[in-house]
């Protein structure tokens, strides 16, 4: 799986700095560009193009590296029935890992040609290709899992204290040994694989999409999208790149229109869109049973080594803090002037007048100073990803690209961060949350082995929100006067109500439905409608307007098919904002535990990384935490506002 974000950031601002900041763009040498979401990919200058050479030369190199590794997939069936040898199963599995890290190197070059070139068919092709490639490895390797899980345990503790050449497998090895009661007959692991079993731990972070995904994916690119007009009057034409921008619009009709123009267009595929996501339910649902969960929450959080108590506190103490989010949406209610609040009210700056854009070379430099308490190893590391010219970054919208931003990764290669920057704050933001999973991947590769570098869902987010926060806070500390600081807070609450109660939200309707499939119940478009709009009503409370179409959210959110991803988000936050206090408070001792939790990869279960940083998810305490933080921004975003 690509990580992705579809969480709408917070609106960040330091006015003071941008007089200073104005002469950045000339003095980085880098072309001005004026982004449009409706331009060629050949209108954006090169310089703010990613460069694949890191993963492959070219489409023709792809295609000779592919072949090249099918043709050695033979070799792993000569070590078959013989990994009872502890000298065999070390040159199996350096064989295994090395083929395994040339399939990402596949699936990642495939996947971020795609990615900005979604009707191509030679991109579409290629992504297939990589997937059936790994595929292949996959079957070829099945016997791997299940000759490892058939040694005896104390067979096994004696080929990793004889071979040296094991010893950088002892994490892998102890991780397929923790659920060997779930292995099947040999014809069931067969069967499983063919079909793309996904609940186990070899699969790394660039999992491998079901078919559902990709059908999702494939019929929002084909549905036609509908003009609407923009605050000059001007017909423009709206995507999932702009619909987030032209949802925060200062002109109610301009957001009105966006929102409404989305849910619209999905309503008219709405038992096409019921259809992938039912069918993504069920396969996860049937992966789980085959493999004797009760639940497919239980099997997916499993196969992170996450208790599903992290899951059960985290929404329940965010229900019970839904009256801080209903006093917050009536503040918006009462600020705004507005006799109700829908859903295109929510996204809007409270303190007009003080928001601008920031264009990159702006935030480039903003982001550096907001995170130089991490330490000069990282904020080299932070300046040389941020410099465009050294290939890490796609950062500019143009036809025919994939909406959101993501960063991703594959061994021996450097990060890739995917952004659609259109000069706002937001953007800046998530600038700032892609670069923490880049360089949270940067310093798990540089200190683990391929097979303990590729750090679980669970902890992904926890870097992207430090880096958020952390963002804020240097935000915050150098505003002076009353109206920016009232600005700032204001987004602060914001980032807390899209990616702690939003993406709690999102949650649990990600475990409703399934717990509809479990219980026999078919996932109908009219159901999923009343189920999500449930839980909205719900979260928002009475202040909330619901409108017609607003129950038609859940057909574009891709995190709903990444099998119980989406509720890391939350915990990730909490985590962040619990991380940034104890750098501030701490220094130098919390900033080298939280570099050693990014470096660890997964040479460790992610409950006891994230502990060794202080945070312990097992408790509710980190989330109540955060509901106090974002209490204390309430209340003091009243007190400045009723100051005006």
């Amino acid at each position: 799986m690509i990580l992705g974000t579809d969480c709408v950031r917070p609106l960040l601002l330091a006015l003071p700095l941008l007089g200073l900041l104005a002469a950045s763009a000339t003095a980085a040498g880098l072309p001005a560009y004026a982004p449009d979401a409706n331009a060629p990919r050949s209108a954006v200058p090169e310089v703010y193009r990613w460069d694949l050479s890191a993963l492959l030369e070219s489409d023709e190199a792809f295609e000779r590296a592919r072949l090249a590794l099918l043709a050695e997939l033979p070799k792993l069936s000569g070590f078959e029935e013989r990994l009872a040898d502890p000298k065999s199963l070390a040159a199996c599995l350096d064989l295994y890992f090395r083929l395994h890290r040339d399939a990402n190197a596949l699936t990642l070059y495939a996947n971020l040609r795609q990615s900005t070139a979604l009707s191509q068919d030679r991109a579409n092709a290629m992504v297939q290709q990589s997937l059936a490639t790994m595929d292949e490895l996959m079957r070829a390797a099945a016997f791997i899992r299940r000759e490892v899980l058939r040694m005896p345990a104390g067979t096994l503790e004696a080929a990793l204290a004889a071979e040296p050449g094991l010893a950088g497998f002892r994490a892998y090895l102890g991780n397929l040994r923790r659920r060997a009661d779930r292995l099947l007959s040999p014809d069931a692991e067969r069967a499983l694989s063919l079909l793309g079993d996904n609940l186990w731990a070899e699969i790394d972070l660039n999992e491998i999409p079901s078919p559902l995904e990709d059908a999702f994916g494939a019929l929002l690119t084909d549905i036609p999208w509908p003009s609407i007009r923009d605050e000059q009057g001007r017909e423009v034409q709206l995507n999932l790149a702009n619909y987030t921008l032209y949802r925060q619009s200062p002109d109610r009709e301009v957001r009105r229109a966006a929102v409404a123009g989305l849910f619209g267009s999905l309503r008219q595929y709405q038992h096409a869109l019921a259809a992938t996501l039912s069918g993504q339910v069920k396969l996860d649902v049937g992966y789980a049973r085959a493999r004797g969960y009760d639940t497919a929450v239980e099997a997916y959080l499993d196969k992170d080594d996450v208790d599903v108590a992290v899951y059960d506190n985290l929404v329940r103490t965010v229900n019970a803090s839904l009256p801080l989010l209903h006093r917050y949406v009536e503040l918006r209610k009462k600020v705004l002037g507005l006799p109700d609040v829908y859903l295109h009210d929510l996204y809007i700056p409270l303190v007009p007048g003080v928001e601008k854009k920031i264009p990159f070379a702006e935030a480039r430099t903003l982001i550096e100073g907001a995170l130089k308490p991490l330490g000069p190893e990282y904020g080299a590391v932070l300046a040389m990803g941020l410099d465009p010219a050294n290939g890490w970054l796609d950062l500019y919208p143009h036809q025919d690209k994939r909406s959101g931003a993501f960063s991703s990764s594959v061994y021996g290669a450097h990060p890739y961060v995917f952004m659609n920057y259109l000069d706002s704050l937001d953007d800046m933001s998530t600038l700032a949350h892609e670069y923490g999973h880049a360089l949270h991947s940067h310093l798990a590769m540089k200190a683990q082995s391929y097979p303990d570098f590729r750090y679980p869902p669970f902890l992904a987010e926890v870097a992207a929100t430090c880096n958020e926060m952390l963002l804020s806070d240097h935000m915050v500390a150098r505003a002076t006067d009353p109206a920016e600081r009232a600005y700032l807070l204001v987004n602060r609450l914001e980032d807390i109500r899209t990616t702690i109660f939003r993406q709690t939200m999102f949650a649990e309707f990600e475990r409703a439905v399934h717990q509809l499939v479990e219980a026999g119940t078919p996932l109908t478009a009219a159901l999923l409608e009343q189920t999500y709009s449930e839980i909205v009503k719900r979260y928002y409370g009475p202040g909330y307007t619901f409108g017609p179409d607003d129950g038609m959210e859940w057909a574009y959110i891709p995190h709903f098919y990444y099998k119980y991803y989406v509720y890391s988000y939350a915990t990730g936050l909490a985590s962040g904002i619990a991380i940034a206090e104890r750098v501030r408070e701490q220094g130098e001792p919390a900033v080298k535990a939280y570099l050693g939790m990014l470096s660890g990869g997964c040479s460790e279960p992610p409950l006891v990384l994230l502990e060794k940083a202080g945070v312990d998810l097992t408790t509710a305490a980190p989330i109540e935490a955060a509901m106090r933080a974002f209490e204390r921004t309430l209340d003091e975003v009243e007190a400045l506002l009723a100051a005006r």
